[in-house]
C-alpha cells in the first residue's frame, strides 16, 4: 500500500512540473523521481523475494529449521542431502544434523537456497519463453518455475514445461510440480 502511494505521489509531482517547471529544473525533479521510482521497485521485488522464501519455507516445514521429514529431507526447506553436497555443503550430512543441528543452523539454510534458487534459474534460462504461457490451467510465472525446481529439481520441471504437464512428476510424499507450479504462481519475482 506505501508502494502504490508513494508512486501516486510521484506522479503527481511529475504531471504538476511539467507545467510549471523551466527544463533543467524539471529534468533534475525527474531525475530524483526516476531514483525514487527505481528505489521502490527494487524494494518492491525484495520484499517478494522475502515473501516467496518464507511462504516456501511455511509450506516445507511450517518454517521450522530443525525440522526432518519421514524421508530424510531437512531444514526449513526441507533439503536432500545430496542436494546440499552438490551446493558445497559437503559437512552437512543428515546424521550429524540429528546430532547436533547447530551445524546448519538458519542463516545457512537461507545461503543454501539461494544457492540453488541461483542454480536452477542457470539451469531454466532456456525455458524463460515458457513464462506466461497457461500449462493444465496454470500459468507459467517465474516464481512457479522457481518453486517448480526446488521441489523435483530442474530437470523434473523442464520435462513438464517440454510435455505441456504431461510429465507430471511427484516427490515421496505425493507433491507434484504441477501442485507447486500452481501454489507459488502469484509471487513478483520478474
Amino acid at each position: 500500500m506505501k508502494i502504490r502511494t508513494l508512486f501516486l505521489l510521484c506522479i503527481l509531482l511529475l504531471t504538476s512540473e511539467v507545467v510549471m517547471s523551466p527544463t533543467i529544473e524539471f529534468q533534475m525533479k525527474f531525475a530524483r523521481i526516476r531514483q525514487a521510482l527505481d528505489y521502490l521497485e527494487r524494494q518492491h521485488y525484495e520484499m517478494e523475494f522475502i515473501r516467496f522464501v518464507n511462504d516456501l519455507g511455511h509450506n516445507e516445514s511450517l518454517n521450522n529449521w530443525l525440522c526432518i521429514n519421514r524421508i530424510g529431507c531437512f531444514g526449513e526447506w526441507q533439503f536432500a542431502e545430496s542436494t546440499l553436497h552438490c551446493l558445497g555443503f559437503r559437512q552437512v550430512t543428515l546424521r550429524k544434523f540429528r546430532k547436533n543441528p547447530g551445524i546448519f543452523p538458519r542463516e545457512m539454510q537461507q545461503k543454501a537456497l539461494e544457492s540453488l534458487i541461483k542454480v536452477n534459474l542457470a539451469l531454466l534460462r532456456d525455458y524463460d519463453h515458457y513464462i506466461g504461457d497457461t500449462i493444465k490451467g496454470v500459468v507459467v510465472t517465474k516464481s512457479g518455475l522457481i518453486a517448480a525446481a526446488h521441489l523435483g529439481g530442474a530437470g523434473s520441471t523442464k520435462r513438464f514445461l517440454k510435455s505441456g504437464g504431461k510429465a507430471n512428476s511427484k516427490d515421496a510424499l505425493g507433491t507434484s510440480i504441477h501442485d507447486y507450479m500452481r501454489k507459488f504462481r502469484n509471487y513478483d519475482l520478474e
